[in-house]
């Protein structure tokens, strides 16, 4: 029996953090305009070597730390591949 798997396998890890200081501000940036404007957030993480993907409201847990919290669950920034807005993601059906 197979199993099927969601998401890309990562083979190779960097050693560096996978974001830059001026990705992480536009991340802090559009996080800041989640929390204001209330809308959710899709976050793509790194984690035991595959990609997950975690939707929902998005709150800053530490900013020295750089970690955020969704969904009761905390990342750090060397796990976080990218954020995008939710509504980027759904598509509507046609007319």
């Amino acid at each position: 029996m197979e199993a099927i798997l969601i998401g890309n396998k990562y083979y190779e890890r960097a050693l560096q953090p996978i974001i830059s200081m001026e990705l992480w501000q536009q991340y802090l940036t559009l996080i800041k305009d989640s929390i204001i404007n209330d809308y959710s957030l899709r976050i793509t993480t790194y984690a035991g070597g595959y990609e997950h993907h975690v939707s929902g409201n998005c709150y800053l847990f530490n900013e020295s730390l750089r970690t955020i919290l969704v969904n009761g669950i905390i990342f750090r920034d060397q796990e976080i591949i990218e954020i995008n807005r939710l509504e980027d993601y759904i598509i509507s059906p046609g007319i």
